[in-house]
């Protein structure tokens, strides 16, 4: 006890910590209250033991001092070294945990301390058996989800539709006014091209050749009215019919082209939209429901974009084994790994309350499924995302595959 020097033993006993003094023969040399505590030896029985020459694991052994002496190691290390979660048995049976620590002192004595941590290791023991209980739980609840599912479909069919209805809707209120500046651009020219026609009659032949030219613009402008407004109408024909048990012979071109007729109220001025077509011919497909998807997808990368200066969206298409291909790429902010395998679930959504219903995605998801396709999202964060969907050129199938990828 003597050559334990008075700092450490002063420093010990005012410690919570159970801790004693050995030499490099493991020899107890000096111990504090909390270790006699611990021992369970008392008084005079712990003194005699320890004047003994009593070894630390003959008072009070713990279960790594059946493989490695930490206090010896950490001397051969010339550093503090520290253990978590060690077991002991006290000498009535009780198991007991604790966090070990031994460091190195002059004189090749070593310090080693016992934090009891029984309490804290018993409760998480228990609360790993509530965690395990949850996790079976959910499991359960997850199964129960599935089982589920196929009666939830009528009633995802009947949103589907709903969804599409309102989607319509959000598109006229748009298209109103793109059909509004043609027909205005009409009856704006048809009193200048009545004046005009009258003052030519009136006009020396020498003036009627320039009469004649003005007149000229302003037909053309008439017949880009016209034509404008012709195709705004034919673009929302197609999405809105609703004869989605019909299967029909769709041109795929010309599919995305108006569901960028619809669109152009959204995208002019905002977003660049680059097409690269391919000789893809026609499909036979529901062409109602196949314009829905295009419209999702373009709605899609340009809320993505959200107004950046240099958004861009890309539409390719082209044929691979007698397949073809749609792929539509943006260069937004990209969908994080985390949220990318839930993107096609029903109801799931990063939107704002009132911003999004979660079921666009789904949407598509499941009529590429209706015409047997597969659709593939490829997206990294920062980097954008691209959708490419594949679709059968002879037929609609039943069965559909869906992947995602980061």
């Amino acid at each position: 006890m003597s050559d334990v020097p008075d700092q450490v033993r002063q420093l010990l006993d005012g410690s919570i910590d159970a801790a004693v003094v050995l030499d490099r023969e493991r020899h107890v040399l000096f111990y504090n209250r909390a270790y006699e505590a611990l021992s369970e030896l008392r008084g005079r029985q712990l003194r005699l033991k320890v004047d003994q020459g009593a070894r630390c694991f003959e008072i009070f052994p713990l279960e790594i001092c059946a493989t490695a002496c930490l206090g010896c190691k950490a001397v051969e290390a010339g550093k503090s070294l520290r253990v978590d979660e060690i077991r002991a048995q006290r000498g009535d049976g009780e198991e007991m945990t604790f966090i070990v620590a031994a460091v190195p002192l002059e004189g090749d004595l070593i310090i080693e301390t016992y934090r009891d941590v029984t309490a804290d290791a018993r409760i998480q023991r228990r609360l790993k058996v509530l965690l395990d209980r949850e996790r079976r739980a959910k499991e359960v609840l997850e199964e129960e989800v599935h089982a589920r599912t196929k009666d939830l479909m009528t009633a995802q069919a009947q949103l589907i539709h709903q969804e599409k209805m309102s989607s319509l809707g959000r598109l006229v209120a748009g298209i109103a006014h793109e059909i509004n500046n043609p027909v205005n651009a009409i009856v704006n020219t048809i009193g200048p091209l009545e004046e005009a026609i009258g003052t030519m009659e009136a006009e020396d032949v020498s003036k009627r050749r320039e009469a004649a030219d003005d007149i000229r613009e302003m037909v053309r402008v008439v017949q880009r009215g016209a034509h404008r407004t012709k195709d705004i109408v034919r673009a929302l024909h197609n999405y809105s019919r609703t004869d989605d048990e019909s299967v029909v012979e769709f041109d795929l071109n010309r599919g995305i082209d108006d569901s960028l007729e619809l669109l152009r109220h959204m995208i002019k001025g905002n977003v660049e939209v680059v097409r690269n077509y391919g000789s893809v011919g026609k499909l036979r497909a529901h062409a109602g429901q196949l314009n829905q998807v295009f419209v999702n997808l373009i709605v899609n990368a340009v809320q993505a974009l959200g107004g950046r200066t240099d958004a861009t969206i890309w539409i390719e298409t082209r044929e691979r084994d007698g397949r073809a291909l749609i792929s539509l790429r943006d260069n937004g902010p990209g969908i994080p790994p985390e949220v990318l395998p839930r993107i096609f679930d029903p109801f799931f959504t990063t939107k704002d309350v009132g911003e999004g219903s979660g079921l666009g995605l789904s949407i598509v998801h499941g009529i590429v499924e209706r015409h047997g396709g597969t659709i593939e999202v490829h997206s990294k964060v920062g980097q954008g995302t691209t959708f490419t969907v594949s679709l059968p050129r002879d037929g609609v199938s039943a069965t559909a595959t869906t992947r995602a990828h980061g």
